[in-house]
């Protein structure tokens, strides 16, 4: 037959409690020898783990909030390099026409002082015709008063004033 369990022998009650006496004690060496100095490595690696996932999370912060500040600094230089563009394009406008202004102003005036100087020497030019036809006008009523001439010496005369005329 074989033995089974039921069958061996019981084993005698001292050496029983010894050996659970012996196992508990084994257990509480090994708890301040082996678990105690494991278990603080396993705290401090868990505290180190814990503290480089904090630390990563306030590293990924600030950098978040340095990428967003350098966003808005990026936005903020865009937006002032468009004023100036702006600005400068609106005063090289309003230089144009300040400038385009000016030269109609001032060919506007000297359009009017070439017309008056214009009126002035027309003014003149007939002043001086008059002149010259009342002088031509008077010689020939003098000429004509001293002697009755004929045709041919009509046209003699006036010929010969017309050539005077053309001297002068």
């Amino acid at each position: 037959m074989v033995p089974t369990l039921s069958m061996t022998k019981a084993m005698p009650l001292g050496d029983m409690v010894f050996i659970i006496v012996a196992f508990l004690t084994l257990m509480v060496i090994l708890k301040y020898v082996a678990y105690g100095p494991l278990t603080q490595a396993l705290d401090a690696r868990a505290d180190k783990i814990n503290n480089d996932l904090d630390s990563a999370q306030k590293a990924n912060a600030d950098a978040t909030a340095l990428v967003a500040e350098r966003e808005k600094e990026l936005t903020e230089g865009k937006n002032q390099a468009s004023q100036v563009i702006t600005a400068a394009k609106k005063s090289a406008k309003d230089q144009s026409e300040a400038l385009l202004k000016t030269a109609n102003d001032q060919a506007l005036s000297l359009k009017k002082a070439a017309e008056a100087d214009a009126d002035q020497l027309k003014v003149e030019a007939l002043s001086s015709a008059k002149k010259d036809v009342a002088e031509l006008s008077v010689t020939i009523a003098s000429k004509l008063m001293q002697k009755n001439l004929s045709a041919d010496d009509q046209r003699s005369l006036i010929d010969a004033y017309l050539a005077d005329l053309d001297q002068q």
